[in-house]
């Protein structure tokens, strides 16, 4: 008996993406954060051919996945979420990893983006799929301040974008758009705030030796990073910098830098030890502007900035912030000028030209390399005469 050539190719793609078959159903296998999860379907998603842009196409892979078994997918995503204790972002990449493989983004990004709003939906968030005749925008509705990317109000809430980036960072409005949206009641706003990484294998962990010189004397810092964290950041959006500068260390990338800077500051002053966390995160690392890195504006997180070797002015303020805050955890004022940011740390007795900030003085600490090599206090006489914001304050034991 002659196989049909469809079924051919199906069973082709279910071989080649790893998915399993057992006599329960499907398990489609997904690494994420180090590990290998499944997700069971009683039967496969099957999508002979790629849907047009259109109503009828979206009602028809929703019956698809309903019929599959994904509504069983979104309990087992669900488990993770709080296993894990994944924040929003880590969520979505789940989502995106587990969409991915139930309908291919390669082989039908529409039917891939449905899969992903039908999961997000199902997880209680509130998405919306904008679709033109040749595109279809994913967004969800969010409260947060985000920047360089598409957001538009529906129903009079703030809806950002997620897929951007699958375009080329390139949005486009037409006049024909057709508008779907999931379920209002009972959901949660999304929201791009990273106060949680979950733990990973120590096996993920590569050794990394940075180097910088200080008080004349060439200074090494060894510490543990996992490459692969860089994949869940790629498309990150470009968020305040409060949310910035807060994301936190993983535990391991955590552990070995601020073990090993501990042992350097030993018998140093609390002035001394802030000078020296500067002048690592100034020299450590190449500097270069993002829009020459990746082509776009892109503010990395304290670890994203140990993780490449080329960083600008936010990225470094980011990570001295994390720094003084662990190790030493004195109030302080990031400083917003036009074309540059910076750190201003309360030290107990202030040093140069203060910032007064409340009802204390801030000592300037610049972590980013200048034109000279600037001291505790010291600033670019540029930076002296120009307007500034602060963008947030940290003082500790206060909200």
């Amino acid at each position: 008996m002659r196989i049909p050539y469809k079924i051919l190719i199906f069973n082709a793609i279910l071989l080649l993406g790893g998915i399993l078959e057992t006599e329960a159903g499907y398990k489609y296998p997904v690494d994420f954060w180090g590990d290998t999860v499944y997700f069971a379907l009683k039967n496969p998603v099957k999508i002979p051919q790629p849907y047009l842009y259109e109503q009828e196409s979206i009602e028809a892979i929703q019956q698809e996945l309903i019929d599959a078994g994904a509504p069983e997918v979104v309990k087992q995503i669900r488990e993770i979420i709080q296993k894990k204790e994944l924040c929003d972002w880590l969520a979505y990449q789940l989502v995106r990893k587990a969409a991915n493989q139930l309908i291919a983004k390669n082989a039908d990004y529409l039917g891939y983006t449905v899969t992903k709003w039908f999961l997000l939906k199902h997880l209680g968030y509130d998405p919306a799929m904008v679709m033109t005749k040749d595109r279809v925008m994913l967004y969800v509705k969010s409260n947060d301040l985000v920047y360089n990317t598409p957001f538009r109000t529906i129903d009079n809430d703030q809806y950002i974008c997620l897929n951007y980036h699958d375009y080329g960072y390139q949005s486009k409005k037409e006049p024909e758009e057709i508008i779907v949206k999931g379920i209002k009641k009972d959901t949660r706003p999304f929201t791009f705030t990273i106060t949680h990484l979950p733990s990973m294998g120590q096996q993920q962990y590569t050794d990394k030796d940075l180097t910088f010189e200080y008080g004349n004397q060439k200074e090494h810092i060894n510490i543990k990073l996992n490459t692969s964290l860089k994949n869940y950041f790629t498309n990150y959006p470009v968020t305040d910098y409060f949310n910035q500068f807060n994301i936190p260390l993983s535990d391991e990338t955590k552990q070995s830098l601020v073990t090993a800077l501990k042992e350097r500051l030993k018998g140093m002053s609390t002035k001394q030890g802030v000078e020296y966390i500067m002048y690592f995160t100034r020299y450590a690392f190449l500097f270069e502007k993002d829009t020459e890195v990746f082509g776009r504006e892109k503010r990395l997180s304290p670890e994203e900035t140990l993780l490449y070797s080329k960083s600008d002015c936010e990225d470094r303020s980011a990570l001295f912030y994390s720094l003084i805050k662990e190790i030493y955890n004195l109030p302080m004022i990031v400083l917003s000028y036009p074309d540059h940011v910076s750190v201003a740390v309360k030290l107990e007795k202030p040093i140069g030209k203060a910032i007064a900030y409340g009802n204390d003085l801030y000592t300037v600490c610049e972590p980013t390399p200048q034109s000279v090599d600037l001291r505790l206090g010291e600033q670019l006489q540029k930076l002296q005469t120009s307007t500034f914001e602060i963008a947030f304050a940290y003082n500790p034991g206060k909200k």
